[in-house]
């Protein structure tokens, strides 16, 4: 498809000209693995000429005008035009700054409501600070993801997912609980600032509270859940092999920092903070001396490139560390000298 026929598309739809053959073209366009890269380009190169005010377009109000068009169709006994859908559909929006943006349909006892998720995943960067709709403001650490929905409106609480790490600073709503679900278990806050570490592949989440008050809680939330309550200034462990929670205090600014780009380490194993420069500088890491898990390291890291971290670790600690491209990605691993 030219990219004139997607400009004819897209100022179809928002000028209520587009039949049902062309919305259905325009959705299988919009979520194709590329649809959100062209869209981007169309709106810098074209829209600016081909539309009034480009400046009031964006994602989630194109969304909503697809949303209001939607339910005319409904009310209109016409087809969906995506088949396999039966009570609700959700449309992929892909916009101008997000990478990706699928759809979640959420079902109620009352009624069918259409939610449209963003989902941002960070990889090239070290860090990202954003903004969700109720204000919350959200850091995101390199090789983390966050999905969130483009609004909170109507919902009773607001949910978001968290895989990876990630820092919160939470908007106070006390008739609307902040939820952040962390696979086995979640948290809920009112208005609170916190660090979560959830990665798939290890045995253990963390939760860090700077200020505020912190539920924790095991599956699903449910407000008759029961909770384990984390004050400000602890470090909340859950187990997964154990399926329970730990609780200790803690200098938080060790789990913090990170969000003003300084990872800061003070005899922790150094497996582990392998595992955290791997993800800070985007690199793979290969530990071929087991006695490396348990060496502790201490060290202030702000600035410095990766090659100045090897040099680093090659003077403070008794192993080898060689780096490598492999199938485009850098690769370090550590052996003993």
């Amino acid at each position: 498809m030219h990219s004139d026929d997607k400009i004819n598309l897209l100022q179809n739809f928002l000028n209520g000209r587009i039949s049902d053959s062309q919305l259905r073209e325009l959705f299988f366009w919009l979520n194709s693995e590329k649809g959100h890269l062209e869209y981007e380009k169309l709106f810098n190169e074209r829209w600016i000429k081909d539309f009034d005010a480009p400046e009031n377009i964006d994602s989630v109000k194109l969304f909503s005008k697809i949303e209001t068009r939607i339910k005319e169709k409904q009310k209109s006994k016409k087809k969906y035009f995506l088949s396999g859908l039966r009570n609700a559909a959700a449309i992929f929006i892909l916009g101008l700054i997000l990478p990706v943006i699928y759809y979640s349909t959420l079902t109620s006892s009352k009624e069918n409501r259409q939610v449209v998720y963003l989902k941002e995943s960070l990889s090239s960067e070290k860090v990202k600070k954003m903004t969700l709709a109720d204000g919350t403001e959200v850091w995101l650490m390199s090789g983390s993801t966050i999905s969130y929905p483009s609004s909170f409106a109507g919902n009773e609480t607001r949910n978001v997912e968290v895989k990876g790490e990630a820092f919160f600073n939470v908007a106070k709503d006390s008739k609307h609980p902040f939820i952040v679900n962390l696979g086995e278990v979640g948290l809920k806050v009112i208005g609170t600032s916190f660090n979560v570490m959830n990665y798939g592949e290890e045995a253990q989440i963390q939760i860090v509270l700077k200020t505020g008050r912190i539920d924790l809680f095991k599956g699903e939330y449910n407000p008759n859940n029961q909770f384990v309550q984390v004050n400000p200034g602890q470090l909340a462990t859950y187990s997964k092999n154990e399926s329970s929670f730990s609780i200790k205090t803690t200098n938080t600014d060790k789990y913090t920092s990170w969000t003003e780009g300084i990872l800061l380490f003070h005899d922790d194993p150094l497996d582990e903070v392998l595992k955290k420069l791997g993800r800070w500088y985007n690199v793979v890491i290969e530990i071929n001396d087991p006695s490396a898990s348990h060496f502790p390291f201490t060290a202030t890291i702000k600035n410095e490139n990766l090659d100045q971290i090897i040099d680093l670790l090659q003077y403070s600690t008794p192993f080898k560390y060689s780096k490598s491209k492999v199938r485009g990605e850098t690769k370090l691993v550590i052996e003993r000298k």
